[in-house]
């Protein structure tokens, strides 16, 4: 009999991590997957990214619309109420033997609680981490309390799944599957990428995702209006912006961010650039700023720097190619960006060794699945 296992993905960055997952569980004759989107995936404002998983081959069985339009904690609560009856329905009608998700988002949080109510084992990716600027810390602690086995990235977020009362031998450390992709995408070389994103690089580039802190008073935009007037003085750099995602305050970071770019003819703004050209975005860029767990877990394997601002990742295990702005002012973050510009930063980056690269990644998550599985059938 196969096990039939169910994928559950609510966001583009989410989705690139469980990709080589999902393909090598499609490649298994004992495994009959399912792969359910929802989220931001569905909107058009975040650029239909389910798209981008039927282009990868991917075969998608359902699609789970729980979000609105409005961007407030209102909206937020009854997207999570709206997905725990939603998927709750899904659960009734199919009997799976394992749900696989992945960090930290409140879309992911309803279907952990659903399937917890129907007893289907939770397999969670990236439990233990710390980011304690934001509420996606509490979600992803959240999940990880409802899950029964877990693969986490670095041996201290094993340590501390343990400290939350997870049994030791139901907790795996695998590693990020982030370093493994950048590893195994062919990237585009320069002309390719300019002509496809229809920007021109220049001497110095940056690459910004800024998204809002769900843990600061005013969700961080007196912080991204002083990112947006600090970067106004680069005029000649080029600066690449990805649009941020669902959390609250989304809509008034898009406006400011396409405010900017209307008035500062060197950079450009992308909701969604898909896998591929964001890491040839990243392999062509100087520096990589802002507030987004990319910068931390995947970029230090470009050996290029991170300009890590604000609390969203305090507490993320860091390269020493990361340097952190925590209190942002105009004069601080100018001098930051422009050390970040250095010979030395370079060369720091250049050496550097990303905590979250350990070999065969999705290899290693599919042996265990086995033994998980056998295991459990004994």
């Amino acid at each position: 009999m196969k096990k039939k296992l169910c994928v559950v993905t609510g966001s583009r960055a989410e989705y690139d991590l469980l990709k080589p997952i999902i393909k090598k569980i499609n490649n298994e004759k004992r495994f009959n997957l399912t792969v359910i989107v929802t989220g931001s995936h569905l909107l058009k404002k975040f650029g239909f990214t389910y798209k981008k998983i039927i282009e990868d081959q991917i075969k998608i069985k359902k699609k789970v619309n729980i979000l609105g339009k409005n961007d407030d904690a209102l909206a937020i609560c009854s997207s999570i109420s709206k997905g725990i009856i939603k998927f709750a329905k899904i659960l009734k009608k199919n009997k799976y033997d394992f749900i696989i998700v992945l960090g930290d988002r409140y879309e992911i949080l309803s279907f952990v609680i659903s399937a917890s109510f129907f007893n289907i084992p939770v397999i969670h990716f990236s439990g233990g981490e710390i980011t304690s600027g934001s509420i996606d810390d509490s979600i992803r602690h959240a999940i990880t309390k409802f899950s029964k086995f877990h693969f986490v990235s670095n041996e201290k977020y094993k340590q501390r799944v343990i400290q939350l009362g997870e049994n030791p031998k139901n907790v795996f450390n695998v590693g990020s599957t982030g370093p493994e992709n950048i590893r195994k995408e062919k990237l585009l070389n320069r002309s390719k990428l300019e002509n496809q994103i229809k920007f021109k690089f220049k001497q110095k580039n940056f690459l910004v995702t800024y998204h809002p802190v769900t843990y600061e008073k005013d969700y961080g935009i007196k912080n991204l209006r002083i990112l947006l007037k600090v970067l106004s003085k680069f005029n000649n750099s080029g600066i690449i912006f990805t649009m941020p995602n669902s959390d609250i305050k989304n809509n008034y970071f898009f406006s400011e961010i396409k405010k900017f770019v209307k008035k500062n003819k060197n950079s450009k703004y992308y909701i969604s650039l898909g896998r591929k050209k964001y890491y040839s975005c990243i392999k062509f860029s100087d520096v990589i700023i802002g507030n987004s767990s990319s910068g931390i877990i995947e970029v230090p394997s470009f050996k290029k720097p991170t300009l890590n601002l604000g609390i969203r990742q305090k507490g993320r295990i860091q390269s020493k190619s990361v340097l952190n702005c925590n209190h942002i002012t105009e004069k601080k973050l100018y001098s930051l960006i422009k050390k970040s510009l250095s010979l030395k930063i370079k060369n720091i980056s250049k050496k550097a060794k990303n905590p979250f690269e350990k070999k065969n990644t999705s290899n290693q998550v599919i042996k265990i699945l086995k033994k998980i599985i056998k295991v459990r059938d004994n």
